[in-house]
């Protein structure tokens, strides 16, 4: 069968890179164009080929010959007065130019980009789960233009934490105590921004991640995970990438740290920190530290044994009123968080619990 070409001009935009990414990965050929670059730039591209600018009254020629040499079928273009001016010539001269236009044209591309953003912001605004938790004591809810900003940001974070569990963290941090947040099982730092940057505009506190980011220090999650455990020991995994992907996201804020270790061995340099009050993280700077944390998310190794070791480490410094969240407390590829979670349902330190999407969130009782 063979592959369908795709001709992609301008070449030299941002918006062509990433349409690119995904032509490659579906198979098509991809002939490149610009009436700027001398060549492609080391884009990868099949072939490339210079064109006259729009406005030289040689460019149509130019591009139907062009078209006729490649085989051209399908055009992609980012920018809006080209892609006027070529779904023009497709339609008046559609037997000269038989190409088929990708749609929509730039401007309705990035407004249907950007409207999901602004739809769960307005939503997020009008959800009503942390008046009904804590009434007149919560924190209003943020303005539209902050959760866009944060459902945008989070959505270019690689991470399997989904948008229903970024809405209950924006509603939990609306009745959090004052005080720090810290979560074990941090990866690329998908939920790690979504705390940090609730944390700072609810003027909660710093956000501490625990997490190695180191295969040789990871062990298996139990029988039933057998099909993540094999990425244990997968070499085209690269920790340090993963590490560095982390640094960029959470770089953005300036009330988020780490601690490159294992929930144990973390635990000791955190209550030195703690002590002093500060925590430095390379590559980051020093944030400050309180002497408690006023929520808890752990989303490390999800074995029955580590579950029950991450929560019995952290949740001593949980404060009254604060929240313990257990990710993936309804798991496919095992029970470890959920045996854990019953465990503290029925425990009297905890007085308040729900589930959303697949976490659970406790709240810290006066007994705790």
């Amino acid at each position: 069968m063979a592959k369908t070409k795709l001709l992609i001009f301008p070449l030299d935009m941002d918006d062509a890179d990433t349409f690119l990414r995904v032509a490659g990965s579906l198979g098509m050929e991809i002939v490149g164009a610009s009436s700027a670059m001398a060549d492609a730039a080391g884009k990868a591209v099949d072939a490339f080929l210079r064109l006259p600018f729009v406005t030289d009254p040689e460019f149509d020629e130019a591009l139907r010959v062009a078209i006729e040499q490649h085989g051209i079928a399908r055009i992609y273009s980012p920018h809006q007065g080209i892609w006027r001016h070529l779904d023009d010539l497709r339609r008046k001269a559609a037997a000269d130019f038989p190409f088929t236009l990708c749609n929509p044209d730039p401007f309705t591309a990035t407004r249907r980009q950007f409207s999901p953003h602004d739809e769960w912001a307005a939503a997020a605004v009008l959800d009503p789960t942390a008046e009904r938790i804590a009434g007149d004591s919560s924190a209003p809810p943020l303005p539209c233009s902050c959760y866009a900003a944060l459902h945008r940001q989070f959505l270019g974070t690689p991470g399997q934490c989904d948008e229903s569990k970024l809405q209950a963290l924006c509603n939990i941090a609306r009745i959090l105590p004052r005080g720090d947040l810290l979560e074990v099982g941090s990866l690329y730092g998908r939920s790690a921004f979504a705390l940090g940057y609730l944390a700072s505009r609810h003027r909660l506190g710093s956000v501490i991640c625990i997490d190695p980011w180191n295969t040789s220090e990871l062990t298996d999650q139990g029988p039933q995970a057998a099909v993540l455990n094999s990425e244990l020991v997968n070499p085209e995994i690269d920790v340090e990438q993963i590490f560095r992907i982390f640094l960029s996201t959470v770089a953005l804020l300036d009330n988020v740290g780490y601690l490159r270790r294992t929930s144990t061995a973390a635990s000791a340099i955190y209550r030195d920190a703690r002590s002093r009050r500060e925590l430095h993280s390379p590559g980051l700077g020093n944030i400050p530290l309180a002497d408690h944390l006023a929520l808890l998310h752990i989303d490390g190794n999800h074995r029955y044994d580590h579950v029950r070791n991450d929560v019995d480490t952290w949740s001593p410094y949980l404060v009254t009123g604060g929240w313990l969240l257990l990710d993936d407390y309804l798991w496919a590829f095992g029970d470890g968080p959920r045996r854990v979670g019953d465990e503290l349902l029925s425990s009297p330190l905890y007085d308040r619990a729900f589930v959303s999407g697949d976490t659970l969130f406790l709240r810290r009782s006066e007994a705790g």
